[in-house]
């Protein structure tokens, strides 16, 4: 099926004509599984000249898709994903998910939680590397953000299990180290600025919730995070734009920063804190 064709399809999915959607439904289903199939709903998802419903409506089914079929129970089912077709989900939606509004950028995000969880590192050696270059290039946020989701795989597992997050940590810190001092020395930062420093916290938190990696155990480095933390912490809460309702205030991203950091130290104290006195 051509994009148009899909495109029309999508839109007959939305249709209050119950047998239109019906149709429409059926053709979907009859056509998922066709080569290219998945890398065409990607295209409609980032179309800036599609209408917003039908992008919407090929996200849900492109990550209905991805949740049901990219690791199958069943080794033997009849249906698979094609490798080839794989190949390029991976390589696009790492671009994709960084030039989406956040409506459509929550529902790729679900796909890469489903995808890093099912083929990093084996079948995606090479997302690490992305990440690597992206957080030193224009794509700092779709990095972290990305990051974010690679950190929270492993943030629950077993020691035998986090052998791929001290190389995570080994590779990305010392990145994400140089951005948060950046962020943290920037005067009246914009709201946005407040969403990367989140998502740094994240990570922190995902890699050193169960146990601290051992590339942190350097009083240097150590030192210089819990200063940036400790910065965040006492740091006044801009006053432009905070929203006037206390109960929105919670949602709000500087209010945000401060939960995170939070719950960081206090992670830090209660637990490891016979760590603290070797410092």
């Amino acid at each position: 099926m051509d994009l148009p064709s899909l495109a029309v399809i999508l839109q007959a999915a939305l249709s209050p004509n119950p047998d239109e959607r019906k149709a429409a439904e059926q053709s979907l289903n009859q056509f998922q599984y066709t080569p290219q199939h998945l890398v065409r709903l990607l295209q409609i998802i980032v179309d800036n000249n599609c209408d917003m419903a039908v992008r919407q409506a090929a996200s849900i089914h492109f990550k209905n898709f991805i949740a049901k079929n990219w690791a199958p129970h069943d080794p033997d089912e009849q249906h698979k994903i094609l490798p080839a077709d794989k190949d390029m989900v991976r390589d696009h939606i790492l671009v994709f998910v960084t030039q989406l509004p956040p409506l459509l950028r929550a529902q790729l995000g679900e796909c890469l939680k489903t995808l890093i969880n099912s083929d990093y590192p084996e079948q995606w050696p090479r997302l690490l590397d992305w990440v690597k270059h992206n957080l030193q290039d224009q794509q700092v946020h779709g990095a972290l953000y990305v990051l974010r989701i690679l950190a929270r795989k492993y943030e629950f597992k077993s020691d035998e299990e986090r052998t791929p997050v001290y190389h995570i940590v080994e590779e990305t810190f010392p990145h994400l180290l140089n951005i948060f001092n950046r962020l943290v020395q920037i005067v009246n930062p914009p709201l946005d600025v407040a969403d990367l420093i989140k998502l740094i916290c994240k990570i922190f938190w995902s890699s050193i919730y169960l146990e601290i990696p051992k590339q942190l155990f350097d009083p240097n480095v150590f030192n210089a995070w819990m200063i940036l933390f400790l910065n965040m912490l006492e740091s006044p809460v801009p006053l432009e734009g905070q929203p006037a309702d206390p109960e929105l205030r919670k949602s709000w991203g500087w209010w945000k920063v401060k939960k995170w950091t939070i719950h960081i130290l206090n992670r830090l104290y209660t637990r490891y804190f016979p760590i603290f006195e070797t410092f």
